[in-house]
């Protein structure tokens, strides 16, 4: 059993939906109340608030949930005990409230609307009633032997996940061939993505709305997962900071064997594949040592005419 709770203004409103016909439900209980239609009880209600013009508030709206495993073997007698029980637990005694079923919904559920201005003029505090409303039904669901709705939620969260072999044997597939594509170092994304192509694994980008990627998707062996289910260093970022890295240490290779002007071609190859994700840091083709230390010297000359006035 589960159940949440609110204090309302439009209590007459309230009131005709709780004892509306086409929700298959029916009146179970009541509590200081003589009439049984929405709009004469709305009236004892409005009777009893008339002396109290400062609330705003004047209704409070409990809804109870039933489990579909308990509502087989609940009674009418049973319904009401369990609004009996919440009306006590809540003090509602010298308060005119009314309960009803209502079935047209997968599962049964109870409405009551509460007068939340008691009979000798006191206003109900419903401060963290809402809270106060889920601690009241599973102290009820305990006693009656029903089922704990926190208890379910909490088995469900710490549920082992239930892995079928063919999955575990997929992605223990996909993750060998992940980590000996990496071993490989591929200098881009797209290189990577090939590599894992021939494999017969596809590597697809996971989107927001705005098209943004997030994450990536690892597909094959007829199974689907996530970056993260195959390895930390497959998350998307990762992976680009790996790239990063594996372009440095082709540059500098590059670099090493070629010189520095054939170097600067050699960005250029290995960018090719990158698309958007890297932008290249040098685009000038005349580049050379000279120019470079001419430029330098340039703007330490303007940094130094600059502040050079300051005391």
């Amino acid at each position: 059993m589960i159940a949440k709770a609110k204090a309302i203004a439009h209590g007459s409103r309230a009131i005709e939906y709780a004892m509306r016909e086409s929700k298959r439900g029916e009146f179970v209980s009541a509590n200081l109340i003589q009439n049984d239609t929405h709009d004469k009880i709305y009236q004892e209600f409005a009777e009893v608030q008339k002396y109290n013009s400062r609330c705003r508030n004047k209704f409070i709206r409990i809804e109870i949930g039933i489990a579909p495993q308990d509502e087989g073997k609940l009674s009418e007698q049973d319904l009401k005990q369990i609004c009996r029980e919440f009306a006590k637990r809540f003090g509602f005694a010298n308060y005119q409230w009314i309960a009803c079923t209502h079935r047209d919904t997968d599962n049964l559920h109870l409405h009551m609307i509460v007068n939340r201005i008691s009979i000798d003029n006191k206003v109900y505090q419903t401060d963290f009633i809402s809270k106060r409303t889920g601690k009241i039904a599973e102290e009820i669901s305990r006693q009656m032997g029903l089922t704990i709705a926190n208890e379910v939620q909490r088995k469900e969260k710490y549920r082992p996940e239930i892995t079928s072999f063919e999955r575990v044997m997929a992605r223990t597939r996909i993750e060998k061939a992940a980590k000996s594509v990496l071993n490989s170092r591929p200098a881009t994304f797209k290189n990577f993505v090939e590599a894992m192509q021939k494999q017969g694994i596809t590597v697809t980008e996971a989107k927001n709305k705005k098209g943004n990627t997030y994450g990536l998707r690892f597909t094959g062996y007829g199974q689907t997962f996530k970056a993260s289910q195959i390895g930390k260093e497959f998350g998307y970022r990762t992976l680009l900071n790996t790239f990063a890295e594996n372009w440095q240490d082709e540059f500098q290779a590059q670099k090493r064997n070629q010189g520095i002007n054939q170097g600067t071609s050699a960005i250029g190859d290995i960018l090719s594949g990158i698309g958007s994700i890297f932008t290249p840091t040098m685009e000038r083709d005349d580049y050379s040592p000279s120019v470079a230390d001419e430029e330098e010297r340039k703007r330490k000359l303007k940094k130094k005419r600059k502040y050079g006035r300051q005391i």
